[in-house]
Parts: C-alpha cells; structure tokens; sequence
C-alpha cells in the first residue's frame, strides 16, 4: 500500500490497515514458534555465560545492541549494526573465534540457530568427535550479515550427545568449508549468535523482530509529513537508547535498517570529522597479522563419560569420573571445571614420573640408533619388550627430566657418543655372540625412510628444491577414494617429501612401497621391509624414470666423455668413488644399453636414453637407499 499520496483519514486509514495486517502476521509468527519450537538458549542473556569461547576474543558475554565494527577498506565506514547475542571479535574480523554450546542430548529432528556472518560455519558435533564436516555430522556454512534462522538436520543423531560449533573458516577441521561459495581474503571472517531452538517439524522458527514493528505501534500519523516526523523522533529515541545500551530487539532492528540502507550517515564522504580516526584504525587494523594455525584441542567445561559395555557405545553403564590412572594414585580431576587435560599434563610431567621421560629417550635413542633400548617403542609395559641396557635407559631419562626435558642436548649426546660412531662391520664374535646386535657391538646397517628415498632420488637427479615454508604439494596418485584433493605434479613440485600432502585417501604410492606409514593413525616404529615390490617401484615408478631422465639429460648436456661421466654419476650417487672393478662393469652395461638403442660409438655419448637407464640403474642399487 502506497501512503504518500494520501492524506488526512485516508492517511490514517491506511496506516492502521498496515497495522492491523502486519499485526495479525506477527501474531502467526509467534503461535508458530510457540508451537513448534523449544528455545533451548536465549544468548542475548544470562545464557551466554554456559557457551564456551576459544580464540584471542574475551569470554562470551550476551553483547549488547547496537555494536559495530569498523570496514576495513571501501567508502562505507559502517556496514551494520551487530544485534545482541554472542560476537566475535568486534574489533577485527582478522582474529580467529570458536564458540561451543554445553554438550546435550539430541531430542529433536531439527536444531535450529539464529545466526549471522561470513566465511564461518555452524555444525552439530556428535560424540566429541570434532573433525566430521557437512558430510558425516550437520553442517551449514553461514553467509549472511543479518541474523536469521539456520536448520540443522539432526533426525539421524537422535540419542547422541552433541555440542553446537561455530567456527571461523580458518579454523575449522575441513578446509573445504567455506561461506556461501565467496572468496576467502585476508583471513577475515566474523558471526553472531542470539539464540538456538530445538523443533521436530522441518520449518525453522518464524522471525519476529522486523523493522516495522517497532514503528507501527506508534499513533496512526495524519500525512507523510507527520509519519517523517516520526521516524525523526523514533531515530533519536534509538540514539540515545544505543549509547546507553538499552536498544529494544525491535528497536534494534529499526535503527539498523537505517543504517544497512544508510539512510544515516555511513560513509566518508558523509562523515568528513571521523576520516582521520578512520583512516588511522584502518592502518592498523592492515597491520595486525593473520595468527597462523596449528592442529590441536579447544578447552570447555569438563564432563565425565559413561563405562560403555563392552566397549558399545549405545550401551552405556555408569559414568566414570575422570582421573589420572589408578595405578599412579588415580588423581581425581572431576572437580575441575576444566577438561582434566592440564592435570593430566601436569601429573605427566612432574619430576616424580620417570615413565614419560623413559618414553621420550627411549624414542630418541630409536631414531638415532635404528632401534630403541625398548624395541617395542609403543609398549614400555609388561606386554612390551624388555630393555637391552636398562641402567643406560634410567640414565638418560634422569638426565633428560634434570636437563628440562632438552631433546637437543639429549640428540647431541646419542650423535657423540662412542657407539653412535662405530662400524657397520661386525667382529667374529660379534656375529656368534651377539647376532641382532641388542648389545650394540657395532652400528646398524639401515635403509633410508620412504622419505629419504624419495628426496635422495631429487639430489642426485639435481631436482631438489631446498626452499623451506609455504603450503604443502598434492601428491601424485593414478587412483583414490573420494576426498582426497587433485592429484599434485609428478615431480611434487621439486620439493622435499615433508612438503608433501599426504591424505587418508591419497597417498603417494613411491612412500607406500618403502614402509612409509599410513595417515590413519600414529606409530613409534616404522616398519623396514626388504621386498621384491620395492625393486619394482624403482623399476617402474613414474617418478624414478622421470628424474633418471632429467638426471640423463643433464649429463648429457655436459659432453664429458663416457669415463668421466660413469665416474662423476657413481660418486654422486654413492657418495664415494667407484672402484675399478665397478667401472668396467659399468662400462659393459652401458655397451648392453647402446645395443638395446642401436647405437655405437660417440652416437652413445649424445643418446640420453642410454643415460637414462644407467641413472636408474644406480637408483635401483641397495647402496643407494641403505646407510652402511
């Protein structure tokens, strides 16, 4: 209905049919939610106080209406005004937040949240397992800078305990995740939350705080110019109550209207007095860095978890207090409010507990040595195996705790020691009196990690490229399951293998074949097999012939004679100068591959393939990938 062509009764008229319309529409909303909805958290009350907050934000406090924050680039200084509820951080969108709800029962077939934001999202997470995305657990991402009602699917986890999660793109387990599809710059993203309801119908409850119900309470206006009167008086009331932090929901909603379509002054060129204080924020703002990220756990409230019968989870028995183990006292750390993790932190590492400095010695010593003092570096218990040189295992864990738990000091003394720096070779009665050598009689021949092998194969092919930092490479793969990313360049970007991206479901198949273990879980010991496939990975890996290839063009290009050539290629490869007898062979192998290729005389100097199959050779040789 159009009011301002009319005046007088008609005006008026008008204006309460609007009313009484918009009025009778409220009043729907409000049985709806009534009706066919629980509101399990209010947030912009005491409510917000049971959340938990992670991240370089304050606790979360139920903020109230009416807060802003500044944009960081463009003519518009404000966007909008932030509701009551919880917030991240106002200050800049560059800082990272998380936000949990208390843990809860699932009840009902929807959860629903009334949310806003950007390049965050919101997700049900079941069973403390919190790495699940949209696929495994209910998921929505949030693109939005008005609240509004999100609907979690939760029928399937009727029965599961549960939290809710907000999360900053950044910090969320899948990376995949992102907001409405829009690009991801200068790591900012923000929400807010002002409350969640539980529903078992499928519709998400009904919003209620419009714009236009805060202004058609008020007396019927006579003519467009009494009702621009109004807004003016309406306007100044929200000011003041604004600055005084007493914003009605619907007030809120009516001042803020104002300003997303700024009708209020939101600009620069609008507000000239505030361009210094503006700009200034904003350099500093530019200035504040993107915090990087690691893998590791939010702290919340703490909870205990029920005895599962038999190890099933929908069986459980009574609820288990948690504690240190009892067979080192059984601490309680039910009375923390806290998780427990830092006592048990601290129980482990207190100066009494010798058994985590066993551990870690024990794990050094199998890195450098090639086996640790326990062989069974998993299991330092009665079920593990029992320890070569017990006295030398106490040693070293007090000397590890009395050095502050240095692992360089602990490194410097196993790499100087006398048994680091012995032969490879065994005596006579080495080998009748000791044969696996667990007396340390001599050093361990050892093949190189899957890693190694790998990075090896790049030096000597002059492909490595030593640059450290910056993202991981996709590995290279011929086939996968679901979810493993593209496949990466052949050559993984040149970059040693600790930069490779290595996925649950998208491994690098040269690493398989030498023992390199699978992502799925953690290990102490790698395994170091000996097996025929290994000789045929180097035979017929993609990867291998590639960098032989390179390696032949390259030597190729140097036009040094054949001697010259088998000479510099072995010692490179080897890391030692061929023998006599290890030349001739050569030289006979190489006659064989000119053969192969047809070719003869200087004809074999400028063949790279003849070269490219004496470079795999030496790859494929076991001095190439064992340490003697």
């Amino acid at each position: 209905m159009k009011l301002a062509p009319l005046e007088g009764q008609a005006f008026r008229q008008g204006w309460l049919d609007l009313s009484n319309r918009w009025s009778s529409e409220l009043a729907a909303r409000h049985a709806f939610n009534a009706t066919n909805q629980t509101m399990a958290w209010d947030l912009t009350g005491t409510d917000a106080a049971r959340w938990f907050q992670s991240g370089t934000s304050t606790p979360p406090q139920a903020e109230p209406a009416g807060g802003f924050t500044v944009e960081p680039t463009g003519e518009r200084v404000v966007r909008c005004l932030q509701p009551a509820g919880i917030q991240s951080n106002p200050l800049t969108r560059k800082q990272p937040t998380v936000v949990t709800s208390p843990r809860f029962r699932v009840e009902t077939d929807s959860i629903s949240l009334r949310v806003l934001g950007e390049h965050t999202s919101v997700r049900l997470v079941v069973e403390n397992y919190a790495i699940g995305g949209g696929g495994l657990y209910p998921a929505q991402t949030v693109g939005q800078d008005e609240m509004g009602w999100i609907r979690l699917d939760t029928a399937y986890r009727k029965g599961s305990s549960a939290y809710l999660e907000l999360v900053t793109a950044e910090d969320f387990p899948n990376p995949g995740l992102r907001s409405g599809g829009r690009a991801f710059q200068d790591g900012r993203a923000h929400f807010g939350i002002s409350a969640v309801a539980f529903h078992t119908g499928s519709q998400p409850p009904r919003e209620t705080h419009l714009p236009i119900a805060f202004l058609l309470r008020r007396p019927a206006p006579g003519s467009a110019r009494d009702l621009a009167a109004l807004y003016g008086r309406l306007l100044e009331q929200a000011v003041e109550h604004r600055s005084k932090g007493t914003l009605e929901t619907d007030e809120f909603a009516f001042l803020d209207a104002f300003v997303r379509l700024d009708l209020l002054p939101t600009s620069s060129a609008r507000l000239p007095g505030l361009a210094q204080t503006v700009a200034e924020y904003r350099r500093l703002e530019a200035e504040i860095p993107v915090p990087r990220r690691a893998p590791g756990v939010h702290e919340a409230a703490g909870f205990d978890q029920p005895l599962h019968i038999r190890g099933q989870p929908d069986k459980p028995g009574p609820v288990v207090a948690r504690r240190h183990l009892e067979v080192f006292g059984g601490r309680d750390y039910s009375t923390s409010a806290r998780s427990g993790r830092l006592e048990l932190a601290e129980d482990l590492a207190d100066p009494s507990n010798p058994l985590v400095s066993r551990v870690m010695v024990n794990r050094l010593w199998h890195h450098v040595f090639g086996r640790g003092l326990v062989g069974s570096t998993d299991n330092l218990g009665a079920l593990g195996e029992p320890p070569t040189h017990p006295e030398l295992l106490d040693f070293l864990a007090r000397r590890f705790r009395d050095r502050g738990g240095s692992i360089k000091d602990t490194l410097r003394l196993l790499v100087t020691s006398h048994a680091f720096c012995q032969s490879s070779a065994p005596s006579d009665a080495a080998r009748r009196v000791d044969p696996a050598n667990e007396l340390l009689s001599h050093a361990r021949v050892r093949r190189l990690e899957a890693e190694g092998v790998r990075d090896a194969i790049l030096s000597v092919a002059g492909q490595l490229d030593l640059r450290m930092f910056g993202p991981g490479v996709n590995v290279y793969y011929v086939g996968k399951t679901e979810g493993g990313g593209p496949a990466g360049p052949l050559d993984g970007d040149r970059r040693r293998s600790v930069y490779q991206r290595i996925r649950r479901n998208a491994h690098n198949p040269l690493l398989e074949a030498f023992d390199a273990p699978k992502p799925a879980s953690t290990r102490g010991r790698r395994d170091s097999t000996n097996v025929p496939a290994q000789a045929l990975t180097l035979l017929n890996d993609p990867f291998v012939i590639e960098m032989a290839a390179r390696w032949a063009a390259e030597v190729v290009a140097s036009g040094h004679p054949q001697d010259v050539r088998i000479a510099s290629m072995f010692a490179r490869a080897m890391g030692r100068p061929i023998t006599p007898v290890e030349a001739e062979a050569a030289r006979g192998f190489i006659g064989e591959l000119a053969t192969e290729q047809g070719v003869s005389g200087p004809g074999i100097e400028t063949t790279p393939r003849v070269w490219q199959d004496f470079a795999q050779s030496l790859f494929c040789m076991k001095e190439f990938i064992y340490v003697d």
